[in-house]
Parts: C-alpha cells; sequence; structure tokens
C-alpha cells in the first residue's frame, strides 16, 4: 500500500493542478523541484492515517523546509498554511466566475453563498492557529469542523438550485485537507502534553 501512495503521489505531483500563495506559485512541483522518489517514513505514516493520505502528503510536502521536525503537530501547522491558500484560491476563483455569471440568480446565489462561507474559513484561521499555540483541542475541532460544513454547504448551494458547480474541484480538495487536519488534530496531536 506504502508505495501505490508513493506513486500516486509521484504522478498526482505531476498531472494536478497548482496551489497557488499570493506572492509566488506553487505548482505542486514547486518550481523545479520535484517530489522526492523516497517520502519521509514518518510523514508517510501521519498522511497514511487520514482519510485522504494522497492528498495530505501532495498539500504537505510542497511546503516542508529541511529542518522541520515531522511530527502531527508540525503537519498540522503546514496543512492551516496549505487550506489558507487553497482557500485564497477558492475565493478568487469564486470571486471571477461571479463576475462573468451574467447575474444569472440561481448562480449568483450559489457563489455568494460559497464566497461568504470561505472568508468565513480565512477568518477562521487566526482562531485556529490560537487554539494550537494555546493547546485548546475543543476549539481547534469546533473550528475546523466548521469549516468543513462550510465547504459542504457551498456544494449544496449548487446541488439544491439544479446548477452543475464549476468549482467543485477546489472544493473538493479543501473539503479532504480540511478533513485531514480535523484526523490529525484528533487521532494524533496530543494537547494535554502542552502546557
Amino acid at each position: 500500500m506504502k508505495h501505490l501512495i508513493s506513486i500516486l503521489v509521484f504522478f498526482l505531483f505531476f498531472t494536478t493542478s497548482s496551489i497557488t500563495s499570493a506572492s509566488s506559485s506553487y505548482n505542486v512541483r514547486q518550481g523545479n523541484q520535484k517530489l522526492p522518489v523516497a517520502i519521509d517514513p514518518k510523514l508517510q505514516r501521519i498522511c497514511d492515517k487520514t482519510d485522504n493520505p494522497v492528498e495530505c502528503l501532495i498539500t504537505t510536502i510542497p511546503f516542508l523546509r529541511k529542518k522541520v521536525v515531522i511530527n502531527p503537530m508540525s503537519i498540522l501547522d503546514i496543512e492551516v498554511e496549505a487550506i489558507d491558500i487553497k482557500t485564497k484560491e477558492a475565493l478568487d476563483k469564486a470571486s471571477k466566475l461571479l463576475l462573468s455569471s451574467s447575474n444569472l440568480k440561481p448562480i449568483t446565489n450559489c457563489f455568494n453563498i460559497c464566497i461568504n462561507n470561505y472568508k468565513s474559513i480565512l477568518e477562521s484561521k487566526h482562531r485556529i492557529l490560537d487554539a494550537i499555540s494555546v493547546g485548546n483541542d475543543k476549539q481547534l475541532k469546533v473550528e475546523l469542523s466548521s469549516n468543513v460544513d462550510k465547504i459542504y454547504h457551498c456544494e449544496d448551494a449548487f446541488e439544491e438550485a439544479n446548477v452543475k458547480s464549476p468549482i467543485t474541484e477546489v472544493n473538493s480538495l479543501l473539503g479532504k485537507m480540511i478533513t485531514n487536519s480535523l484526523t490529525i488534530t484528533i487521532d494524533m496531536v496530543h494537547f494535554h502534553n502542552k502546557n
């Protein structure tokens, strides 16, 4: 299974869309850097315990630094940053699609719901980071669970309007990223050691 995931990650690194940030563009290859042939076993073990191990790998590897100690807490921190970047990308895409939607009421309402939810996810970042820094796992779970719901509400808006969502792909990845963060929080990070 581990070899299959390594192969899938290698394949996804060359076929997936980019993760972008305001200051630079992150292709999954992150510039000229390629996915390491050998994935760090600690990262592999952490990602294998999530619901979406491939997405865990492809969204954390571009942000790993050489001196980062790989443990659930450092991967959670990286995922929070990756979620922020991907949410900004989703907000930008939804905003552009809203502008070009020709004021069609059903789709305009859908985009407005998604845009508001993306903004809310971005606003929750400081509460998530605060919860991590003080070891408040209850607040962290509440924030991450709420953010998962916001992604699903966005997709539900399109479904209820009987409109095909043009942002399903980004919402799917965001949902998986947030779910992975929640799994790491619940199953792997032990805040009771931190005081």
